[in-house]
C-alpha cells in the first residue's frame, strides 16, 4: 500500500534506493529530445529509458490522452482531459545507488520536462488508473532499473 497523498513514492528495491512521481508535461516536448546524453535511450511502448553514471530512470507517457490543467508552481491544482489539451500524463521512476543520487536524477528530469506535480490519488484519479495498476507498474520498473544498474 502507497501513501496516497503523496507527490513523490520512496521506494526500495534489491538494496537500491528510488523515486516514484506521476504529474504532467508539456505536450510538444519530446523526451527523447530532451535527454541526447543519456547513456541508453530506448523507446517502446512510450516508455523512455536513460541511465546515468549511478542512477537510471524510466519514464512513460500516459498513451492517446491529453489534458488541460491549471497549476501553481509546478503542482497541480486542477486537471481535465481534453483532446485538444496541452498536456500528456507522465510517470516517471528512478532508482540509484542512494538516494541523493535518485534525488538529483527526478529533480534534473521535472526541471528539463516542466514536470507538473499531482499526488498520486488525483493523478490516478485523473488518469483512470487503479493502485494495482500503478503498483504492478512500478514492481516491473524497478526489476528493469535494479538489472541495468547491477551491470
Amino acid at each position: 500500500m502507497v501513501h496516497l497523498d503523496d507527490y513523490r513514492i520512496r521506494v526500495r528495491y534489491k538494496g537500491l534506493e528510488g523515486l516514484s512521481q506521476i504529474g504532467f508535461k508539456k505536450h510538444e516536448v519530446l523526451l527523447d529530445d530532451l535527454f541526447p546524453t543519456a547513456d541508453e535511450l530506448v523507446l517502446s511502448t512510450r516508455a523512455y529509458f536513460q541511465k546515468l553514471d549511478e542512477a537510471a530512470s524510466l519514464m512513460y507517457e500516459v498513451p492517446n490522452v491529453r489534458f488541460g490543467i491549471v497549476e501553481n508552481n509546478r503542482l497541480l491544482e486542477l486537471a481535465v482531459p481534453d483532446p485538444r489539451g496541452d498536456y500528456t500524463g507522465l510517470i516517471i521512476d528512478v532508482l540509484a545507488r542512494d538516494l541523493s543520487n535518485a534525488t538529483m536524477m527526478m529533480d534534473d528530469i521535472e526541471k528539463t520536462c516542466g514536470f507538473v506535480r499531482a499526488r498520486l490519488r488525483d493523478a490516478l484519479g485523473i488518469m483512470e488508473m487503479s493502485e494495482d495498476d500503478y503498483m504492478r507498474r512500478l514492481r516491473d520498473s524497478m526489476r528493469l532499473l535494479a538489472n541495468e544498474l547491477r551491470r
